[in-house]
């Protein structure tokens, strides 16, 4: 009898989990750095109520007032996402995010404005969604609420 045997992947070692490690954090960083100063921006300017940021509110039929809501949501994001060992905190300011650059494309939509000012949102949202998932195994929340292909059963 003989046996057929197949040449084996070589195997990786420590350091070559510690190079994919840096690796995948400094895409994160690197996909994670225009969303973040994006946010730091509108920060500044939803807060100062410049009037650009008033003009585009007030086409889209918000009050003046929804700068200081957004301003102080981007505060409490920006926060989240920056603060160590708040996984659970950072999926929520990753969702909220989200929501912002989607929200304000589909206001831009609505009331039919060009493609920049609805293909901009969209491309922030892509990147923030990209951040997300590039975020490094620390910043995961190891017991999220909902996983694929688990469904919640009954409370133990």
């Amino acid at each position: 009898m003989t046996t057929t045997s197949t040449p084996s992947a070589p195997h990786a070692g420590p350091a070559d989990a510690v190079r994919r490690r840096r690796l995948r954090s400094a895409v994160y960083w690197l996909v994670s750095a225009p969303v973040l100063l994006e946010t730091a921006v509108g920060i500044q300017w939803d807060l100062a109520r410049i009037p650009y940021v008033l003009e585009i509110l007030a086409r889209l039929g918000f009050p003046a007032y929804f700068a200081t809501i957004l301003g102080i949501s981007k505060i409490l994001a920006l926060l989240a996402v920056l603060a160590p060992r708040t996984p659970r905190l950072k999926e929520w300011a990753y969702a909220g995010l989200a929501f912002v650059y989607l929200g304000a494309a589909a206001c831009h939509v609505a009331i039919g404005d060009e493609a920049g000012a609805v293909v901009t949102p969209l491309v922030l949202a892509a990147i923030t969604l990209a951040s997300w998932a590039l975020r490094p195994e620390p910043r995961r929340d190891p017991a999220p609420l909902f996983a694929f292909g688990r469904v919640p059963g009954p409370a133990s």
